[in-house]
């Protein structure tokens, strides 16, 4: 008898008890990969299955015949499909809150890009889940039903299950008073991350109204009639263990390598508050940061500090609108210029380099003070797509998946997409360099990147449980030689700086002093061109809106071996 012939003889007989079961199996798939994949306490691990599958098998219950029930929890069922399919793109990873917010915040075409290199794992779980709706189908509609003494003997064993359960729970409780059900158990820990990310878009549609009399009360310490022009670079996806500025054994900053130090410096040491756009741009862009991120509905921009301290402030980008506090702060300035909805029409792809033009319309008009942020697109996936073909020193295929087995071909892509940021960050220079009057540049990235770099074969960034790849980042200052003979003091504080630990929310104090712009929300113990920067305690903003400090996310042996490869300051006795 052949194989076919067997599922044949099955659909036919109906038995209800193996439907059952199967169903109950089904729903439990994802709590068994998670317990074996998710990076958690053992607990977790044993409670993700000794929870859920009484639980699990006392729903099936609910119905005779237990299709119907199935279909029922079809919202669940579409939930364990995206999380199977989440689960080869962030290996150990539940569905986070940044990635339910990225649903409403990611633009159409930055959404294809990423389904187009998972196509196969989608694919994979309606192969999964499919037959298992259609076996649900067939029992819903089967004359047999589940017997009476079938539901009670199971119904019994279940809740000896649940009831082995509790004093474990309980247990564990007492000793790790941190353990909650709705973070280490799936799918509670979803629908909870469910609520945090409601809660959160609630805040940004609220935004307009919360921030409305925010006000810097911002003042120049400089001369009314001076002139000036600072530049802010955002980056996006760019880690400096990629950045040849910083070691990386390829020469993917060939131009920055080579410019003077004279006017350029690197700072060695610098961490992310957050592994997404969503968070780590507003945190670069205002005064709250991962310790104060509750003040984010009520503060306004940094274009709002420069504007009402004289500046003529304007904000272009690369980046497609995510409908976050990002649009809201960009839209703050004087001009707001968005090149994917401006340049449309162009039947090219759009690169960086297309907001050149904009920077220089800016720079030859006649405002006298200038402040300027470009939001770059960088290196952000998909990596071909972020640099022009002929322009790509690193050999990458026509054709590649987003998979570990084409990690060599993702690399060599995003190699390139490092080089064309050199090339950029390059040409604003020489722009800012040609200008008669005092200038300075920021570059920072807003967070890293996992390209399969070792053996947990990790990809992409925003994963709730973060790495050294996506938490250090490059952060670079270039002053103009009329700005270095103006205020001497302050580049040579930079330089003094230059190998301190920081983070990311250093940018926004930073560019208030060397612009001259005094504030009460200016911290020069925060900013890096001041005799009084302070090494502070690192801090992380985590997926759940929680304020951690850098030693306390549980990095992995290999993050930490890289901390210290890197001479980045890890201490582990910070968080005792």
């Amino acid at each position: 008898m052949n194989y076919w012939q067997h599922i044949k003889e099955f659909l036919l007989r109906g038995e209800q008890r193996i439907y059952y079961w199967i169903f109950t199996f089904s729903l439990l798939l994802p709590n068994i990969i998670l317990s074996v994949v998710m990076q958690q306490s053992m607990i977790g691990r044993v409670l993700n299955i000794l929870l859920m599958l009484p639980l699990y098998m006392l729903v099936m219950l609910v119905a005779k015949r237990p299709g119907r029930v199935y279909w029922s929890l079809l919202v669940l069922v579409l939930l364990h499909m995206f999380q199977l399919v989440l689960l080869t793109i962030f290996s150990g990873s539940v569905v986070a809150v940044d990635m339910i917010l990225n649903l409403f915040t990611s633009e159409p075409d930055e959404a294809t890009e990423l389904l187009s290199n998972i196509l196969w794992p989608i694919l994979g779980a309606l192969a999964l889940y499919v037959p298992v709706l259609i076996l649900a189908t067939l029992s819903a509609r089967n004359r047999k039903t589940l017997s009476s003494a079938f539901r009670k003997r199971t119904a019994l064993y279940a809740f000896i299950l649940l009831i082995v359960a509790l004093p474990v729970y309980i247990g564990a409780k007492k000793r790790f008073p941190y353990l909650h059900l709705r973070a280490e158990v799936y799918p509670m820990s979803v629908f909870y991350n469910m609520y945090l990310a409601t809660k959160k878009l609630s805040q940004v549609f609220r935004y307009t109204y919360t921030s409305e009399n925010f006000c810097y009360g911002a003042t120049s310490e400089r001369a009314k009639d001076g002139r000036e022009v600072y530049v802010l670079i955002l980056g996006e996806t760019s880690r400096a263990h990629s950045w040849s500025l910083y070691g990386y054994s390829r020469p993917t900053t060939p131009r920055l390598d080579t410019m003077s130090r004279e006017g350029l410096i690197p700072f060695a040491d610098v961490l992310t508050q957050s592994n997404t756009t969503y968070k780590s741009i507003p945190i670069i862009l205002s005064p709250a940061d991962a310790s104060s991120s509750e003040e984010l509905p009520r503060v306004r921009g940094i274009l709002e500090a420069y504007k009402e301290a004289g500046f003529y402030t304007a904000f272009v980008s690369n980046q497609p609108g995510n409908h976050s506090y990002v649009d809201f702060f960009a839209m703050q300035g004087d001009e707001y210029h968005s090149i994917r909805k401006e340049l449309r029409r162009s039947k090219r792809r759009l690169y960086d380099t297309d907001m050149l033009p904009y920077l220089e319309r800016l720079l030859s008009s006649d405002h006298p003070r200038l402040f300027i942020v470009l939001h770059t697109y960088g290196a952000h996936f998909s990596y071909r797509d972020r640099y022009p073909k002929d322009a790509a020193p690193f050999p990458v295929p026509r054709r590649y998946s987003g998979s570990a087995k084409d990690s060599l071909a993702l690399r060599n892509a995003y190699d390139n997409a490092i080089w064309q940021t050199d090339h950029f960050v390059d040409e604003v220079i020489r722009m800012l360099g040609a200008q008669d009057r005092p200038s300075a540049l920021m570059y920072v990235s807003d967070h890293g990147e996992d390209v399969y770099d070792d053996s947990r074969e990790r990809f992409l960034h925003s994963s709730p449980d973060v790495s050294y790849y996506q938490l250090h980042v490059p952060l670079l200052l270039w002053f103009s030689p009329a700005y270095r003979e103006a205020h001497p003091e302050l580049v040579a504080a930079a330089r003094a700086n230059q190998q301190r630990a920081a983070s990311t929310n250093t940018v926004f104090h930073t560019l208030l002093q060397l612009s001259g712009i005094r504030t009460r929300y200016r911290r020069d113990s925060l900013s890096l061109v001041s005799p009084s920067f302070l090494e502070q305690q690192r801090y992380y903003l985590n997926d759940r809106y929680e304020c951690l400090p850098i030693e306390g996310l549980d990095l992995s042996e290999e993050d930490v071996q890289l901390f210290r490869q890197k001479g980045l300051r890890y201490d582990p006795a910070a968080c005792d």
